[in-house]
């Protein structure tokens, strides 16, 4: 008897923790593998340089193992380059590819084609220029990395003089020091990453030229196919504020690159033997990265405003840099 009440007693408890069970169910807490992602990451955008960055500016960041491939392209225009009726309409497109096989190393390369008309009768084009670029850098203070990176710049013979190929001579390097902050991820949690960049250019370009187009090709011919001749300093400074809530990043920039003469102008008009920092390039450049439903997937669009000074020529015309350049373009990032 003893046992049959305590096996009955066993059946009422089994079924009364059933009964328990089904009426209130216990939370289920997943692994976090099952876990779905509710907003978009925030993604390092590859520069039409090559590098991870901003659209012109390149960061010290480095992701432990990213690939990134971009496509930039960009329209310039100005109208009083060589005075009243001369334009320059420059076509410009940016390929760019880097990597990281390592959490300290970054790779990249780019190139560009671009078609300029100088005017009704004038016009010239040069494609497969390539930019490698070497990257190694790290984070040294917390949310605080510096890099150095320094590049390679291959250049092909503009198209309308009747060359072709590339110039070994006229190969051309750069060393910068790079650093960044990001606050995003900081103490502060404020949206935003800062990177400078403080360089130098060794330019070989003029090599480019034989004596007889250097006397013929005008300063607004050499410009469009980006010979000048100089070894330039560069300066550059961005702003980029991550919103992956709202889907966009603004950014601003901040770009220069100078030198205190014109080398391959002035057997033209000398008026280049001399220039201030101002009648260098310069621009400002604000822009937006909008983030796509395709995490890694984003379109820039941003135009550089130019800040740069007129150069008064001995013929009577005036020389600036484009004043305006429209930049739009796909990044993807792994």
């Amino acid at each position: 008897m003893k046992r049959y009440f305590i096996v009955v007693l066993g059946i009422l408890t089994l079924a009364g923790s059933a009964k328990a069970d089904t009426d209130q169910p216990g939370i289920i807490i997943p692994p976090p593998s099952a876990v779905l992602e509710t907003k978009p990451r925030t993604y390092p955008a590859v520069s039409i340089t090559g590098q991870n960055g901003s659209i012109n500016v390149p960061s010290a960041l480095i992701e432990k193992c990213v690939a990134n491939v971009a496509i930039y392209n960009a329209y310039a225009y100005q109208n009083n380059m060589l005075g009243v009726g001369n334009k320059l309409k420059n076509d410009m497109v940016y390929g760019a590819f880097s990597y990281a096989p390592v959490q300290y190393l970054e790779v990249s390369i780019g190139s560009i084609d671009s078609s300029s008309n100088i005017n009704s009768s004038q016009s010239l084009r040069y494609s497969g220029d390539l930019r490698i670029g070497i990257k190694a850098g790290d984070e040294i203070l917390p949310h605080f990395s510096i890099a150095g990176l320094g590049e390679i710049l291959t250049y092909s013979k503009a198209g309308s003089t009747g060359y072709a190929g590339y110039n070994g001579d006229a190969t051309s390097y750069t060393l910068s020091l790079l650093a960044s902050y990001d606050m995003l991820d900081s103490e502060l949690s404020f949206p935003m990453i800062v990177n400078l960049r403080i360089g130098y250019l060794w330019d070989n370009t003029r090599k480019l030229l034989l004596s007889t187009d250097n006397n013929f090709i005008p300063p607004v011919g050499k410009y469009a196919m980006g010979i000048r001749g100089d070894n330039l300093t560069l300066l550059a400074f961005s702003l980029l504020f991550p919103l992956p809530n709202y889907y966009i990043e603004p950014m601003l920039e901040f770009t220069s690159q100078f030198a205190d003469t014109y080398s391959s102008y002035t057997a033209t008009d000398p008026s280049f033997s001399n220039v201030s920092f101002t009648q260098n390039p310069l621009y400002f450049t604000p822009g937006i990265l909008f983030y796509t439903p395709l995490n890694g997937l984003r379109v820039a669009v941003a135009a550089e405003l130019s800040l740069s000074k007129k150069i008064n020529q001995a013929t009577g015309s005036a020389f600036v840099t484009p004043q305006t350049v429209w930049i739009a373009g796909l990044s993807y990032s792994l």
